[in-house]
């Protein structure tokens, strides 16, 4: 029997799903969520095999919960279900860990397949999305390649300042002076053809080099490696 938590804040959507989970004889909801905090909240309560999440909640969106389960460690499989396709959005949710995507315009084949998917530990894209995630995903594999052209530093400096801070402040952790900040900065809007740390800062989320947690950001800026869209690293040939 797997245990399934639907977080959506529409709750005749919720109820649609419910309906038609309720059909299956291998699947029980456990619990439902009308917003992302509520969701943690019975996540952590139930402990279920599935989620099914809504992209865009109040409170705590998809990518924040996504984000959430993985501090606290919860291991449960995630699809999330949304009226939108954006790609950036897939891409990054892709890259925290989540196996599922299904479209609220997605149909009842779908949606069992999602879940019985993932329970196996298995990805399943509706087919509407997969080809906007690969576009996603040889864009990121372009952008990888251009921050393996920067050197250490400058790759800890973009991730600071991906991270909002100013040069300032970025000086004042790195413990280095603001000139020489400027500088590498610079030399790195250079090296990435970009015009300003605005579209560099953009280029590390989208690349999800932004999304690494500073404990693996060493880690990751001394190895000469890329970002895998599973979060990982990968050596650079």
């Amino acid at each position: 029997m797997l245990k399934v938590v639907l977080a959506d804040d529409h709750k005749l959507f919720r109820d649609g799903l419910r309906k038609i989970l309720e059909l299956e004889p291998d699947i029980q909801v456990v619990a439902e969520a009308g917003d992302g905090e509520e969701a943690l909240s019975m996540i952590r309560e139930h402990l279920p095999d599935t989620v099914l999440f809504d992209i865009n909640m109040p409170r705590m969106d998809g990518i924040q919960l996504v984000r959430e389960l993985k501090n606290i460690k919860l291991r449960t499989a995630l699809i999330a279900v949304s009226a939108y396709d954006d790609e950036d959005c897939l891409a990054t949710l892709s890259a925290e860990g989540v196996l599922g995507f299904v479209l609220k315009s997605s149909g009842r084949n779908e949606l069992l397949a999602a879940i019985h998917a993932v329970s196996r530990e298995q990805s399943y894209v509706d087919p509407r999305v997969a080809g906007k995630l690969m576009t996603s995903f040889a864009r990121r594999k372009n952008e990888n390649d251009l921050l393996a052209e920067l050197t250490p530093r400058e790759k800890e400096i973009l991730y600071w300042l991906a991270q909002g801070l100013s040069n300032n402040e970025v000086a004042t952790r790195m413990v280095l002076s603001e000139k020489t900040v400027k500088n590498h900065v610079s030399h790195m809007l250079k090296k990435l053809d970009i015009r300003d740390r605005t579209q560099a800062a953009i280029m590390a989320w989208k690349a999800g080099f932004a999304q690494l947690s500073p404990d693996t950001l060493e880690q990751f800026v001394n190895s000469g490696r890329t970002v895998e869209k599973s979060g990982v690293f990968r050596s650079q040939a």
